[in-house]
């Protein structure tokens, strides 16, 4: 019995691992298709683990088949779970003989078990009591199936508490495992994201920009293809700091984010390069149309009324810089420098205006 159970933990443990290196990027089970894939893992597991069963006595086995269960709903909810119980349930069909009462009576508990996990999944409390009540629920479900099978005896009671006592360990020591590949893997993600995004408003950070920025130029020359930088300040910022505080200029910040977002394609590459400028890359954009966005930019953000904190308004302007890779720069190294040159004439010629650079 001691082999077949660490054969039984090394199959959880190594998928486990596997899920988690498939999952490393999201470990938020959100979408359609990464919750069929998870619910299709936990199924194959738990038909793996209902081959490699647990012998108790001579005629009694017993396996964690229903761990992949409880994992697919813990962590991805109800398709998961329902996935899972049916890759399950056709596996123990097709491929383990048993009486018609047998298989009705397994697939009548397996069935209530998904439910009951689900409904506990639901429930508002912390993963770990809800992986003990699931793990519990199946427990009794399952432990009434045997008596329900072999009938009630003092030797069925006896391996009963084996039973119980090997599944509640093995139960605390699957969530052990893969809590601790959850958390690892949402750890990882939130600083991939810290190291990309700005903390304020969401946009990319200057590290991205560079990275995307570089990528889009070498990109631009084996294609021979235009791009446009978009170089953004806005207007006299120290003075609306020093008007309305520093918590106003943060929400100024999120604000001029969210309006950039709106206002361009979905392709386009926005950052937050620091303090309050920002800049917009436009992949295959002619200079024009990006002179026009640009205004439309300028435009938009002109005319919003940013409501700060303390529910008061505020009106500002910005200034942009607009340069084009094979129009009006024709090296892609001068780009950058020639929206910025663009930026500072924009700046120092009134404000609140768009500005071109000039042929280089």
């Amino acid at each position: 019995m001691l082999k077949e159970l660490f054969i039984n933990v090394c199959i959880l443990v190594t998928f486990l691992f596997i899920g988690g290196i498939l999952f490393k990027k999201y470990p938020y089970i959100e979408t359609v298709k990464q919750k069929l894939l998870f619910g299709f893992l936990t199924g194959l597991l738990g038909s793996l683990l209902m081959f490699f069963s647990i012998q108790l006595a001579p005629g009694i086995i017993m396996d964690f088949r229903h761990f992949a269960i409880l994992l697919a709903t813990l962590y991805g909810g109800a398709i998961p779970a329902i996935v899972s119980l049916i890759i399950i349930l056709v596996n123990r069909i097709l491929f383990i003989n048993a009486s018609s009462f047998t298989i009705t009576i397994v697939l009548i508990v397996f069935l209530i078990v998904t439910i009951g996990a689900v409904y506990i999944g639901n429930c508002k409390t912390t993963d770990l009591k809800k992986w003990m009540a699931m793990v519990g629920f199946s427990m009794f479900l399952l432990t009434g199936m045997f008596f329900l099978l072999l009938g009630s005896t003092k030797e069925i009671y006896k391996l009963m508490v084996i039973y119980w006592t090997i599944s509640v360990t093995a139960g605390l020591l699957v969530f052990l495992f893969a809590n601790y590949i959850y958390q690892s893997n949402k750890a990882y993600l939130e600083m991939k994201q810290q190291s990309t995004t700005d903390f304020l408003t969401g946009l990319n950070n200057v590290r991205q920009f560079d990275a995307v920025f570089n990528s889009l130029l070498e990109q631009g020359r084996q294609m021979d293809q235009k791009l446009t930088l978009l170089m953004i300040d806005i207007d006299h910022f120290k003075t609306v700091n020093d008007t309305y505080g520093h918590a106003a200029g943060d929400e100024i910040l999120r604000q001029v984010g969210e309006l950039l977002r709106l206002y361009t394609r979905s392709h386009d590459i926005i950052s937050r390069n620091g303090g309050e400028e920002f800049t917009v890359l436009l992949p295959d954009c002619v200079h024009s149309s990006a002179v026009y966005l640009a205004e439309r930019l300028r435009f938009a953000v002109e005319q919003h009324c940013f409501v700060l904190p303390d529910l008061s308004e505020a009106n500002i302007t910005i200034s942009v810089g607009v340069a084009t890779y094979l129009e009006t720069v024709y090296s892609a190294e001068h780009l950058l420098k020639q929206a910025d040159d663009a930026l500072y004439k924009a700046k120092f010629s009134g404000r609140n205006k768009v500005c071109s650079s000039v042929s280089a």
